[in-house]
């Protein structure tokens, strides 16, 4: 389940990618499965989510040809030096950091110019209305501390040395569970609703039946859980 279209981007043999919190490695898994012989780099701070990382890459052996590194580590001080990175992947963080604009600083630096930055949110509207169903979805220990516009997105990362290319949404299915999870947050997991909900999602990663991918890419531009944006360094 990825929140990018990675066909929509050049990535030459050789490139170096990072995925910044890279949680269980889902968009490292994508970039490998997409292009041939890029040097991979995934970080996070979660070291349960590195070991299921490493677990992963016993499935993609083959298409890992240069040795895939994933490493706990902050995005306030990536251990990299200054212009290294082709292609930076930002999924689902800025709206739990403090200093996110320290973040896109570190981002920057580490980055090519003309390189590549993927970061993504939650979707302003979608997630409004988890805040407004569960004071226990906003209060979660390390959730989320802001809830962001696209234009805000747009326009302070441009201030941080960034061209903006174009943005979309994705997971319109997911929304709906969300909204489900925050109304009956105190039993969601035994919730009946929110299990049948959560068994087709499950079925639509498993099985991806184009009937249920093409009726959500209907309504992502509306129902998307999470935006996506691609920029480039100047």
């Amino acid at each position: 389940m990825l929140t990018f279209n990675f066909k929509k981007i050049n990535l030459p043999p050789g490139s170096k990618v990072l995925d910044v919190g890279c949680g269980e490695g889902r968009h490292i898994f994508g970039i490998l499965n997409e292009f041939e012989d890029v040097y991979c780099y995934g970080i996070d701070q979660d070291i349960p989510s590195l070991d299921k990382c490493k677990e992963g890459l016993e499935f993609f052996k083959e298409l890992d040809s240069n040795g895939t590194i994933f490493q706990q580590g902050s995005v306030y001080q990536l251990p990299f030096k200054e212009n290294f990175f082709d292609l930076i992947i930002c999924s689902e963080v800025l709206e739990h950091l403090d200093d996110y604009h320290g973040a896109i600083d570190e981002i920057h630096r580490v980055l090519k110019p003309q390189g590549k930055f993927l970061p993504s949110v939650p979707s302003f509207w979608p997630e409004k209305i988890c805040w407004a169903l569960s004071s226990g979805y906003q209060n979660m220990p390390g959730g989320h501390v802001r809830i962001f516009k696209k234009n805000q997105v747009i326009n302070e990362i441009t201030d941080h040395g960034f061209h903006y290319d174009h943005s979309e949404r994705f997971h319109g299915l997911h929304s709906a569970y969300w909204w489900l999870r925050c109304v009956f947050w105190n039993n969601q997991d035994s919730n009946y609703f929110v299990k049948i909900y959560k068994k087709i999602l499950e079925y639509q990663i498993l099985q991806s039946p184009a009937w249920l991918n093409n009726f959500e890419k209907i309504i992502n531009p509306i129902f998307g859980k999470s935006i996506a944006f691609y920029f480039e360094k100047k």
